[in-house]
């Protein structure tokens, strides 16, 4: 939780900047009928702010529901707020599993946002639920606690949890393995990533610095982010092959990364010493079939970017915007760059999640 205040803190300086303009924002929909056809919108919150929300996004209206804390889908369905800092949602098997590590709780939700059982709670300390994925069988969620807790897709019954390394994060399932990101103990820069072999049980350990919460599987491989120390180790992207265990460095560095086929998506908001400031790139698509780049959106419509997601369905690419202490935006693009849809979110958006 200190390594999220320590970030936190650092965003402070990107969020400073102008914020995409609002002029095209589209009226929200009212009421509380869900949308057949949509996604779901998590946003974190501000610390300590209990104003994590969530959303759902008509893919046939081009519009959302309010983002903020109070209007929310789940405030709105359950006559309570969501809590304190909401990392991710993952939706399978008609089910929404919602961590919420503030709170430090597991949310069960139908598709509408109303609670179907009570939370699971970690009370014990250091205990926080983090990030999510799924086998289709399995919901699997990464835990500060060291373990990642298992929890059946269908009935949401927990099943038991795996022993991974020290502050686990970004979590992928690529072809029966689970590559889980450890980010390490706190300013300490010994992270790892363990690879799950879920039909055999046995783990493998890699060395890394800092993998943090990206963590993406693109063309039958999982890609990660290692953020680095924040100094003089930069953040850099790698390419994980769960069956073979091997790791290798694509030589560039990102803050945020998204797939979507056989495509890798990232985007760099990175603090540059030398000149005291944040230096975005434009949004980059790279084939990680044949290496090919292209430049997706250009780097003024980067700034202020706090979520990368990409529809499985369709390639459109989600970019969520926040600034520092205000409710953020999302604005949704095609592949080549054309933009389709802009709307409120809330706090900090964690970005949007489709169905699994």
């Amino acid at each position: 939780m200190k390594k999220l205040l320590l970030q936190a803190t650092a965003l402070i300086g990107m969020f400073a900047f102008t914020a995409c303009d609002s002029d095209d924002k589209v009226t929200l929909p009212e009421g509380n009928e869900t949308p057949a056809n949509r996604c779901y919108i998590v946003n974190t919150g501000n610390w300590e702010g209990n104003d994590a929300s969530i959303q759902y996004y008509s893919f046939e209206t081009n519009m959302a529901t309010a983002g903020d804390s109070e209007a929310n889908i789940f405030a709105v369905q359950n006559k309570t707020l969501l809590g304190d800092l909401a990392q991710d949602l993952l939706w399978t098997k008609e089910k929404l599993f919602v961590s919420v590590s503030g709170s430090q709780k597991i949310e069960i939700l139908d598709e509408s946002g109303k609670r179907l059982q009570e939370p699971y709670i970690f009370a014990q300390e250091g205990a926080s639920p983090r990030m999510m994925t799924t086998d289709g069988t399995n919901a699997y969620v990464t835990n500060y606690d060291g373990n990642v807790y298992v929890y059946n897709a269908t009935t949401a019954a927990f099943e038991g949890k795996i022993p991974v390394g020290t502050r686990p994060e970004g979590i992928s399932h690529c072809n029966g393995y689970l590559v889980v990101n450890n980010s390490g103990d706190l300013y300490a820069y010994n992270g790892t990533v363990s690879i799950i072999d879920l039909s055999r049980g046995d783990t493998r350990t890699i060395n890394m610095v800092n993998p943090y919460t990206a963590s993406v599987v693109c063309n039958e491989e999982v890609y990660i982010i290692d953020s680095g120390n924040y100094y003089d180790i930069p953040s850099a992207v790698y390419r994980i092959s769960p069956e073979e265990g091997s790791v290798t460095s694509l030589g560039f560095s990102a803050s945020a990364i998204a797939a979507y086929e056989n495509t890798l998506y990232y985007v760099d908001n990175a603090w540059d010493y030398e000149k005291n400031g944040y230096v975005t790139t434009p949004l980059f698509a790279l084939d990680v079939t044949t290496g090919e780049k292209r430049e997706v959106l250009p780097e003024e419509t980067m700034t202020n970017v706090n979520s990368l997601s990409v529809n499985p369905e369709n390639g459109d690419i989600y970019v969520g915007y926040a600034r520092y202490g205000v409710l953020g935006n999302m604005r949704i693009f095609d592949c080549n760059g054309k933009q389709k849809s802009f709307f409120g979110v809330g706090y900090y958006t964690a970005g949007a999640r489709f169905r699994m």
